[in-house]
Protein backbone atom coordinates (compact mmCIF):
# COMPACT_ATOMS: atom_id res chain seq x y z
CA UNK A 1 0.00 0.00 0.00
CA UNK A 2 2.84 2.21 1.04
CA UNK A 3 4.40 2.20 -2.31
CA UNK A 4 0.70 2.59 -4.31
CA UNK A 5 0.05 5.80 -2.14
CA UNK A 6 3.70 7.23 -3.08
CA UNK A 7 3.14 6.39 -6.76
CA UNK A 8 -0.09 8.11 -7.07
CA UNK A 9 1.41 11.38 -4.86
CA UNK A 10 4.29 11.33 -7.62
CA UNK A 11 6.98 10.72 -5.16
CA UNK A 12 9.41 8.58 -7.02
CA UNK A 13 10.30 5.88 -4.58
CA UNK A 14 11.20 1.97 -5.67
CA UNK A 15 9.94 -1.09 -3.95
CA UNK A 16 13.91 -2.39 -2.95
CA UNK A 17 15.24 -5.22 -0.25
CA UNK A 18 16.10 -2.29 1.93
CA UNK A 19 13.26 -0.22 2.12
CA UNK A 20 15.33 2.91 2.61
CA UNK A 21 13.29 6.20 2.19
CA UNK A 22 16.70 8.45 2.96
CA UNK A 23 15.76 10.20 -0.21
CA UNK A 24 12.49 11.76 0.81
CA UNK A 25 11.61 14.69 2.41
CA UNK A 26 10.12 14.09 6.18
CA UNK A 27 6.96 15.85 4.97
CA UNK A 28 6.51 13.57 1.49
CA UNK A 29 6.84 11.00 3.59
CA UNK A 30 4.40 12.13 6.38
CA UNK A 31 1.77 12.91 3.09
CA UNK A 32 2.08 9.09 2.32
CA UNK A 33 1.59 7.85 5.78
CA UNK A 34 -1.42 9.95 6.42
CA UNK A 35 -3.25 8.72 3.10
CA UNK A 36 -2.90 4.97 4.17
CA UNK A 37 -3.86 5.54 7.30
CA UNK A 38 -7.00 7.44 5.73
CA UNK A 39 -7.36 4.12 3.40
CA UNK A 40 -7.08 1.76 6.59
CA UNK A 41 -10.07 3.84 8.26
CA UNK A 42 -11.69 3.40 5.03
CA UNK A 43 -11.14 -0.20 4.85
CA UNK A 44 -12.11 -0.38 8.25
CA UNK A 45 -15.66 1.33 8.43
CA UNK A 46 -15.96 -0.63 5.00
CA UNK A 47 -15.89 -4.10 6.87
CA UNK A 48 -17.70 -2.90 10.07
CA UNK A 49 -20.42 -1.71 7.97
CA UNK A 50 -20.42 -5.16 6.09
CA UNK A 51 -20.28 -7.01 9.33
CA UNK A 52 -23.28 -5.39 10.33
CA UNK A 53 -25.61 -6.34 7.30
CA UNK A 54 -25.50 -9.93 8.19
CA UNK A 55 -26.66 -10.43 10.97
Amino acid sequence: MKYEIAAELGIPVHQGSEDYWGHVSSRDCGAVGGHMVRKMIEMAERSLVNKQGTY
